[in-house]
């Protein structure tokens, strides 16, 4: 690890612990950049990997010189993953990773980083600029972000940054084993004035731009494909500098690059082959000289060398394509405060309020079948029309739904607190109560199933051992969830966010609750159901 000296002279963007031949900064920027008209830059040649390399890309970060003015299609996916690109070999030594002074920057990036671009402020209106940093610094203050506590096996920790969701109505993300909820940005749900509208129009900005890019530079590897840029989510961080942080920043680790605010990651839960966008914005205003704030790039082919890009203020950089599939990326702190917002297109497939509303729909319907086979039909009145239906497949149809309900969101959105929900006290407050009441219902059908397994014990109906065998199966697993997500509630990650901010234990079970909240008395019960109908 560097010493102090080294690190803070990191942090200033100098080229500490990078070897090799040097070049002065750019004036524009210290990365290479796109030009707001990308009227690219002047044809060069470079012997790299022991062949010619025609760099004849435009400026910008490793967008490639494949493109054609291919049109953009967001429906267009990979029927399988592309290969990486190739590796880069240095001709001189570099040291553990590069940044844009060194001569090979622009023939590294051009081979191993296609699809990383960097746009320069200038590319964005200042009227935009202004109205977006007016818009963070009012979320800032009405307490819209806050730390995540996330879970990787079973490690449970906070975040070093405050972060939160924006996006369409009903979209959600879900990353290291958390949930967490969009405020709608839609003008149903954001008034006018609000900084969630602004947040939408520095969403259409970025999905313009993204598409010129896409459209401008191709990439050999995928052929045709562009991918998708049509954001439905982003995630805006705040990130302090490190004498602000109330938890220590941890060293970058592999390559001496000082403390990160966001270690080695890849995104998660995106659609294949879809861009990533991110606005970078620090104090200073536009026109301020803080480059502080670094964005580091690996790829995963152990030979290319890394790099440390160093960001303007108002600046944004763009991963396009596959990207995030053969590379990782960290933030390395600075020295300001910084506000980032990365667009993303997050998959919908499992992530939204209407699918787990769909879910619901569906599960409920069998309640009627369930009710008859517990004996709590009316007399007198004809069966339901799924009455023939296999009591396992009823058993297996509700209970699934009903753990995924419980355990992806009910306990997902509470997970974050009192805070989090006062904070969607619009939207997600009102769905949330609704998957609750739903998930209730579904509680009293799995009292009806417990109670149709009775009666097969007792000789009142047929006895069907599937049926025995799912239900266990399904409440064991709620079980084992619910004391899972107790361990993690009880972590002493939670002692480092604010009160509010801690677990919330919902839903919530009384006396007059169809089950317990301990389901292991009941799993014994249905074991004593099960010998009976099977010894009969």
């Amino acid at each position: 690890f560097p010493s102090r000296r080294v690190a803070l002279a990191i942090r200033r963007g100098r080229n500490a612990g990078a070897m090799g031949k040097k070049r002065k900064p750019r004036p524009d920027d210290r990365a290479r950049v796109v030009d707001a008209g990308d009227s690219g830059g002047k044809v060069k040649k470079k012997k790299a990997n022991g062949a010619t390399t025609k760099a004849s890309r435009r400026k910008g970060g490793g967008a490639s010189a494949n493109g054609d003015g291919r049109p953009y299609d967001p429906s267009r996916t990979l029927s399988k993953p592309a290969p990486p690109p190739p590796a880069y070999t240095p001709s001189v030594p570099t040291g553990a990773y590069i940044t844009p002074e060194h001569d090979e920057y622009d023939a590294c990036v051009a081979r191993s980083y296609v699809g990383f671009v960097v746009d320069p402020p200038r590319v964005l209106p200042d009227e935009l600029h202004a109205d977006v940093a007016a818009a963070f610094k009012t979320m800032a203050k009405r307490g819209l972000f806050t730390r995540d506590v996330l879970a990787a096996g079973k490690t449970v920790s906070p975040t070093f940054v405050s972060r939160t969701l924006v996006g369409e109505r009903g979209m959600t993300y879900h990353y290291q084993k958390l949930r967490i909820f969009a405020l709608p940005w839609s003008d149903e749900d954001a008034p006018e004035g609000s900084p969630l509208r602004v947040v939408r129009r520095l969403n259409d900005a970025m999905k313009r731009r993204s598409r010129a890019l896409l459209m401008r530079h191709g990439d050999a590897r995928v052929g045709d494909v562009t991918g998708s840029c049509e954001f439905n989510v982003t995630l805006i961080n705040l990130m302090e500098p490190e004498r602000k942080e109330s938890v220590a920043l941890k060293d970058e680790g592999q390559f001496g690059m000082g403390k990160a605010s966001v270690s080695w990651h890849s995104d998660s839960s995106l659609q294949d082959t879809s861009t990533v966008a991110v606005y970078h914005q620090t104090s200073g205003g536009i026109d301020g000289d803080d480059t502080s704030w670094h964005i580091a790039l690996k790829c995963l082919d152990g030979v290319t060398p890394a790099l440390r890009v160093p960001l303007r203020s108002h600046s944004t950089y763009y991963m396009m394509r596959d990207f995030n599939l053969h590379h990782h990326h960290a933030v390395l702190n600075g020295d300001t405060r910084r506000f980032s917002s990365t667009h993303r297109v997050a998959v919908t497939a499992k992530d939204t309020f209407d699918y787990i509303k769909g879910r619901c729909e569906r599960a409920l319907a069998v309640l009627p079948s369930l009710k008859w086979r517990a004996g709590r039909w009316p007399r007198g009145t004809k069966p339901p029309r799924d009455a023939a239906t296999p009591l396992s497949n009823a058993v297996r149809v509700l209970g699934e739904t009903h753990r995924e309900v419980e355990f992806q969101w009910i306990r997902m959105f509470w997970l974050q607190g009192a805070r989090h929900a006062a904070q969607h006290d619009g939207y997600w407050t009102r769905r949330i109560e609704e998957l609750t009441q739903a998930w209730d219902v579904m509680e009293l059908g799995l009292r009806f199933a417990m109670d149709a397994c009775a009666r097969a014990a007792d000789g009142k109906a047929k006895a069907e051992p599937r049926a025995f065998e799912m239900l266990r199966y399904l409440l064991e697993t709620i079980a084992e969830l619910r004391e899972e997500h107790d361990a993690r509630a009880r972590s002493g990650a939670y002692a480092q966010v604010p009160e509010d901010c801690r677990p919330v234990d919902r839903p919530a079970f009384d006396d007059a609750s169809p089950l317990p909240r301990d389901l292991r008395p009941v799993l014994n019960t249905l074991e004593s159901h099960r010998r009976r109908a099977l010894d009969r």
